[in-house]
């Protein structure tokens, strides 16, 4: 890869230079937490409204970073051997950088956007052509105005063909984007049924999508879409199953068990493409990737053809899953190239934490001239993101083991790996598994998961992303964030919501006992912790693990002092509880003075927070006395800083209380339930994180007169057709949701219960539904939430998804 100065590209970039000339990158890195070769890096530090990427320099100038664009002033004599290009935006600027990049490539590019497909139409067009033509694609789903220039960077000279994502949010995105990627080939999926946040209408959104193609010798799109384009001079290839005037026509469509068969009319010839799936999102797609195809070869063989019986499955979202042996597994074996392969290693070292990183790779299934340099290039990468053990397996790849680390592993296949494994090899690890589609990599997920159970709890982390953005951004920037990740983490699953948290800086995290705090310690977790309800019997648990106790009553107080006495520690931040009217834990004002001059005499506790707990934030009936809370609180605050002379941080707000009353975040809040999404009766910002699925896995035929589930409880009037589903009371299926109270999604499609619940099971009714044995069903989800179930049982959201079986895996996906 061509290698850069700044000092050499300070013009194009409208940017002052200081510092060293003669430091070069060829890389680029907007992430401050990404393992990375530093010394061959260019950061760019962005600024946003709640993150900082300045404040990260000292950390990356001790790595090796020696080449930083920057839009703040910074002391360069603080970094001597580095060098500096301050601008007045950085994300600007590293669209420039991006720009200057694309116009040094001349052969094909082609540009992608619309609603639905973008990504499985690039993976499928990369699927069939790899083959024939070196292509370098936007990894994973990089189209926002951060991601494209990213993507673009990839872009070498060996690229004959580069595909690039571009996605919008808002009006006059896409021209931005489009100066910058200036495609000369264009495909618009779809727009579906996306929703129009930011656009008036459909038509409007249509319309900027479409600005992406204002220069494109070329565009492909379905028929309906061709009069959005302006251009009079781009050609136009269309696609229609309706109307054959289209480029290219779909003449008919046969629907079998696990296949389609698309017969299309083309250019006076016609072709039949076999795929294998059957719905209609991925039918649109091949034809999608057909009629790109055409604009290459004009009459596209047998060889390409017969490639379209052979695409893969695209997954958009790694998964991590609790393994063996107190391991993790990260399942990311939808595609295998280099490019994937470094941002999957990349979320391996990031959910790693404490434990050893073992990566098992395929053969990556990738066209290159020359193959011994391309396995040369994946050691390197490898070497570089600092992985303990690597698994190889295919015959490809142990051509060229002189490359690996020498306690590599070899197989020449699947097979051979899973005849061989020694579970006790896999102990206390972080795997992540990234192979190409043949090499099954299903079967080494199966034998390394935990947890066998067909029904799991989906959790993805994406979207919780999402609800931490929208919380942090109505908070003021220096607002501290205490995280709850007690009780399971709303039984979400506290480890690795803690880990989740911790790679997103939040400030602070909460445990309910000391043991849930240890367990954190012991899986990597350095993050501020504190408990709420700690015993005096394990302060010096507490001391030995950093864990910062709550202190809620004078006597619990006395206690740390007595264990203080006989501990080495000279220094424990602590975290005092005020009861202002809740009158569950916490000291009052009559004891304050009591408790100060405790601390004050001690020397060697230091009170770290102050902090209450509001009784009704959710409900406007209880606000007068939210607000007398407030009042309260302020006042025993400002008497505990009189008395000690120090001012420690205040908390009271929880996560309706973020919403309803943020004048009083004070210097930081707490975030439990809002994280999760579970705030419906307050807010329509967040969404419920969580996905209860199951499988079906019997259907009956009853008739007239027979019955269903315990106590003949449900009577069947009609001939009916049943679905057993393997979940019960004993995994948090309430048994007042049976009878018909509660329905399960099954084919879209609404499918109540009958019958009663049962401790490991229960039926739902399926007699006008297209539903088969090993079907997904799902329990609870955006159709049938959490809150729905809640307001059936009369009760809180916190029960219902706290009441979720821990033998029921958790599974979580991110983007």
């Amino acid at each position: 890869m061509l290698k850069f100065k700044l000092i050499d590209i300070k013009e194009k970039l409208d940017g002052k230079f200081y510092g060293n000339p003669d430091n070069e990158f060829d890389k680029l890195l907007t992430d401050s937490r990404k393992i990375v070769k530093y010394q061959e890096t260019l950061f760019i530090a962005l600024n946003g409204k709640q993150h900082d990427g300045h404040k990260f320099i000292p950390e990356l100038y001790e790595k090796g970073i020696r080449s930083f664009i920057i839009c703040e002033e910074i002391n360069a004599k603080n970094y001597p051997k580095a060098s500096f290009l301050l601008v007045d935006n950085t994300v600007n600027s590293l669209q420039l950088l991006a720009a200057f990049k694309r116009s040094q490539y001349h052969k094909n590019l082609l540009a992608i956007t619309g609603s639905n497909g973008k990504t499985v139409v690039k993976e499928w067009i990369s699927h069939i052509l790899s083959s024939y033509y070196n292509i370098t694609r936007s990894p994973k789903s990089f189209n926002s105005q951060i991601g494209v220039p990213l993507s673009l960077w990839l872009i070498n000279r060996d690229t004959d063909i580069a595909i690039i994502e571009a996605g919008i949010s808002e009006p006059d995105e896409m021209e931005r984007l489009e100066k910058i990627i200036k495609p000369n080939v264009g495909i618009f999926t779809n727009l579906g049924a996306a929703h129009q946040t930011n656009f008036s209408s459909k038509n409007h959104k249509i319309t900027e999508k479409f600005r992406l193609f204002n220069n494109c010798d070329t565009v492909i799109c379905k028929y309906d879409y061709k009069n959005y384009l302006k251009n009079k001079n781009t050609k136009c290839i269309t696609w229609s199953n309706t109307d054959e005037n289209a480029s290219v026509f779909v003449n008919k469509i046969e629907k079998h068990h696990s296949n389609s068969k698309i017969f299309i009319d083309f250019n006076n010839d016609k072709y039949e493409i076999d795929i294998p799936f059957t719905d209609e999102g991925s039918i649109e797609n091949a034809v999608t990737c057909f009629s790109y195809i055409t604009y290459l070869l004009p009459k596209p063989d047998k060889q390409i053809i017969n490639k379209f019986l052979s695409l893969p499955g695209v997954e958009m979202r790694l998964q991590t899953i609790d393994a063996i042996n107190n391991s993790i597994l990260i399942n990311d074996s939808y595609n295998s190239d280099i490019n994937s392969l470094e941002i999957a290693l990349d979320y391996l070292n990031q959910k790693k934490a404490n434990k050893t990183s073992i990566l098992i790779l395929s053969d990556i299934l990738q066209n290159s001239d020359d193959e011994r340099n391309f396995y040369k290039s994946v050691s390197k990468l490898i070497a570089e993101k600092n992985i303990n053990k690597l698994i190889a397996i295919g015959e490809t790849i142990q051509k060229y083991k002189s490359f690996f680390n020498k306690d590599t592993a070899f197989y020449p296949a699947t097979e051979d790996f899973l005849i061989n494994i020694i579970h006790s090899n896999f102990d206390n690890s972080a795997i992540l598994l990234k192979g190409a589609r043949n090499f099954r990599f299903e079967e080494i997920s199966k034998m390394l998961q935990s947890k066998s159970h067909e029904s799991y709890l989906e959790i993805n982390l994406s979207l919780m992303r999402e609800n931490l953005l929208y919380f942090r951004s109505i908070l003021k920037p220096q607002t501290k964030i205490m995280a709850m990740v007690k009780a399971f983490s709303y039984g979400i699953g506290y480890r690795e919501v803690a880990a989740f948290l911790q790679h997103n800086r939040i400030d602070y995290l909460t445990v309910a006992y000391t043991d849930e705090g240890v367990e954190l310690r012991n899986r990597g977790i350095i993050t501020p912790i504190m408990v709420m309800n700690p015993s005096a019997k394990d302060f010096k648990t507490m001391i030995d693990y950093e864990l910062e106790p709550e202190i809620y009553s004078v006597a619990l107080l006395k206690e740390l002092e007595k264990e203080l006495k006989s501990s080495q520690t000279k220094i424990i931040p602590v975290h005092i509880k005020i009861n202002t009217g809740m009158n569950r834990l916490g000291i009052n004002e009559n004891e304050v003075l009591e408790f100060c001059q405790i601390v004050k005499t001690s020397g060697k506790i230091k009170i770290l927070s102050v902090f209450s707990h509001l009784a009704g934030s959710d409900s406007d009936k209880f606000d007068d006395f939210t607000h007398k809370q407030a009042q309260v609180f302020v006042e025993i605050c400002n008497k505990i800083s009189s008395i000690t002379g120090h001012k420690p941080i205040w908390h009271i707000l929880n996560s309706a209380g973020i919403i309803r009353f943020p004048q009083y975040q004070f210097e930081m809040v707490r975030l439990g339930i809002g994280l999760y999404g579970l705030l419906d009766n307050i807010t329509n910002k967040t969404e419920q994180v969580s996905t209860f699925k199951s499988v079906i896995s019997q259907i009956h035929n009853v008739n007239a007169g027979e019955s269903v589930s315990y106590n003949r409880s449900g009577k069947i009037n009609t001939q009916i057709r049943t679905a057993t589903i393997p979940v019960g009371y004993a995994d948090g299926i309430d048994r007042r949701l049976g009878n018909g109270n509660w329905y399960f999604i099954i084919d879209g499609q609404k499918a109540y219960t009958i019958g009663d619940i049962c401790m490991d099971m229960c039926m739902v009714e399926i007699t006008n539904l297209n539903a088969n044995v090993g079907d997904e069903v799902i329990v609870f989800g955006n159709q049938n939430n959490i809150s729905k179930i809640a307001k059936i049982l009369d009760t809180i959201p916190y029960e219902v998804i706290t009441g979720i079986s821990e033998r029921i895996k958790r599974v979580y996906i991110e983007e």
